[in-house]
């Protein structure tokens, strides 16, 4: 743990999330771009990791590469909370279900939708119900915090709440065949947008409180 101490009093963690952003986004917006018909009312990010998309194989690399970068991040930012005075048992499972969440994404990169439709979904179960989890749990580490305000811990709230609105109505279309799908993409976008924020979010929190 000195090692990786010693590396991260060297190098922000921040620059991890935003490393990790720009790469996402390198992979996000040609495969958008080169999609058919794309819409965020009917065209889930998934899609866009499919043999159908001509550039998926860019995209999922990408998504993968970006999960890497969440991991360095997270740590980082752990042990930022950490000398921040929060408790270590409390930021030490956050960071495993962060990273848990991560994990998720790999597996979403690695099975895509298209021909491998049950590991992808199990992997995308693993990011959502952890990815929920961990922003609730940073919620309440935080508001035990000085340094975070309510407004920051309010957005752990409301990204977390993005989320469980996607899987409400990913049930929903499920229970009740053809049930609003179209709800369901546009909120699958907000909560990717969201999360994104908050890794972005964050990493600019930990630059300004050093």
């Amino acid at each position: 743990m000195g090692a990786i101490k010693k590396i991260y009093s060297k190098i922000n963690a921040s620059y991890f999330a935003f490393i990790g952003l720009l790469i996402f986004f390198i992979g996000l917006i040609p495969a958008m771009v080169v999609h058919t018909s794309f819409s965020f009312f009917e065209t889930h990010i998934s899609h866009l990791g499919g043999p159908t998309n001509d550039l998926y194989i860019l995209f999922n690399v990408c998504w993968f590469i970006t999960a890497i970068f969440i991991i360095l991040f997270m740590l980082g930012f752990t042990l930022y909370l950490q000398e921040k005075g929060l408790a270590k048992t409390g930021t030490g499972i956050m960071f495993i279900l962060a990273f848990l969440s991560a994990v998720g994404i790999m597996g979403m990169s690695i099975f895509n939708t298209e021909e491998s439709y049950t590991n992808h979904f199990i992997f995308e179960l693993v990011f959502f119900f952890t990815g929920i989890l961990y922003l609730f749990g940073y919620a309440i580490l935080e508001n035990k915090a000085k340094i975070f305000s309510k407004g920051q811990v309010l957005f752990n709230i409301i990204v977390a709440a993005f989320f469980l609105l996607y899987l409400v109505l990913l049930v929903l279309n499920r229970v009740i065949s053809g049930f609003a799908p179209e709800f369901q993409s546009f909120a699958e976008w907000l909560f990717l947008f969201a999360n994104l924020l908050w890794f972005f979010e964050n990493g600019i929190l930990m630059l300004r409180n050093k």
